[in-house]
């Protein structure tokens, strides 16, 4: 398999549980979608489930990549300015990934137990990155983990019920609202 072809089945894995959902997706929708065979998909991956679960790694990968910078580029600024940059960088990631954003924030939790101890590894990955901000920009000191998946999973249901309600492209609408919840649970 080609590296152009792998990129195609995670994009279309993601693509066709957006439109679909993962339970009603096939591996027929996937390798139509990625102008694959499913020769190719089973010599990559052992399942709709893996190749969802790999796809959905590599999107929260780069979205903690990116967050990751909106932090950096902030510096040493106040909490505010932090909670600005990574709230904007978030939500816009969100808006440009509308696919991955619908898959991981609706459909993750409905692929089984790997898809819930995913989607739970992707939101303890979110309250590491809230922990790391506190310690730097916030109290100055750590909170117990509850604190931060409280955090983080207010945050995510926040964006889950625009992209239900069908408002995913006006999903910056809520930043100001991520702010105010981050700065006052960092403060």
């Amino acid at each position: 398999m080609t590296a152009h072809q792998r990129a195609r089945l995670l994009r279309a894995v993601v693509s066709a549980v957006a439109d679909k959902g993962f339970q009603q997706t096939t591996i027929a929708d996937i390798v139509e979608r990625a102008r694959v065979s499913r020769a190719v998909m089973y010599r990559e991956f052992d399942s709709k489930l893996d190749c969802f679960l790999v796809a959905i790694d590599a999107g929260r990968t780069l979205l903690m990549e990116r967050l990751e910078q909106a932090v950096r580029e902030a510096g040493g600024g106040p909490l505010e300015s932090v909670a600005r940059a990574i709230s904007h960088t978030y939500l816009q990631t969100c808006v440009h990934e509308p696919d991955h954003t619908r898959a991981w924030v609706l459909e993750l939790g409905t692929a089984g137990p790997e898809g819930i101890a995913m989607r739970t590894d992707y939101l303890d990955a979110l309250a590491a990155l809230m922990r790391n901000i506190d310690a730097e920009h916030g109290a100055g000191t750590t909170r117990p983990p509850g604190h931060y998946v409280a955090l983080v999973g207010g945050i995510t249901e926040l964006v889950a019920r625009k992209v239900h309600s069908g408002e995913q492209g006006r999903l910056l609408d809520i930043e100001d609202t991520l702010v105010a919840v981050i700065v006052t649970m960092l403060r």
